[in-house]
C-alpha cells in the first residue's frame, strides 16, 4: 500500500467543486477522485504511446530532433 495521501476531488478540480458533487459523501467523491486520477493516467500512457508510434513514420535519423521539438 502507498504511503502517499490520497488526493481529494478537489486537489485534482480546484476547489470550487460543483454543489451535485459536493453533496455526495465523502466515500463517493474520494472513488470519483480515483477514476479520475485512474483516466489521467491512462491517457497519459496513451499519448505517450501514440507519440512513440507516430515517431516510427519519422526517418530514424530526426527521432532525436523531432522529440526534443515536441516534448517527449
Amino acid at each position: 500500500m502507498s504511503t502517499r495521501p490520497r488526493r481529494t476531488l478537489a486537489d485534482l478540480l480546484g476547489d470550487d467543486l460543483p454543489a451535485g458533487i459536493v453533496a455526495l459523501p465523502e466515500e463517493h467523491r474520494q472513488d470519483l477522485a480515483d477514476a479520475l486520477r485512474d483516466a489521467r493516467r491512462r491517457q497519459s500512457a496513451a499519448l505517450a504511446e501514440a507519440g512513440e508510434a507516430g515517431l516510427r513514420h519519422v526517418p530514424a535519423l530526426l527521432r532525436g530532433a523531432v522529440r526534443k521539438a515536441v516534448g517527449l
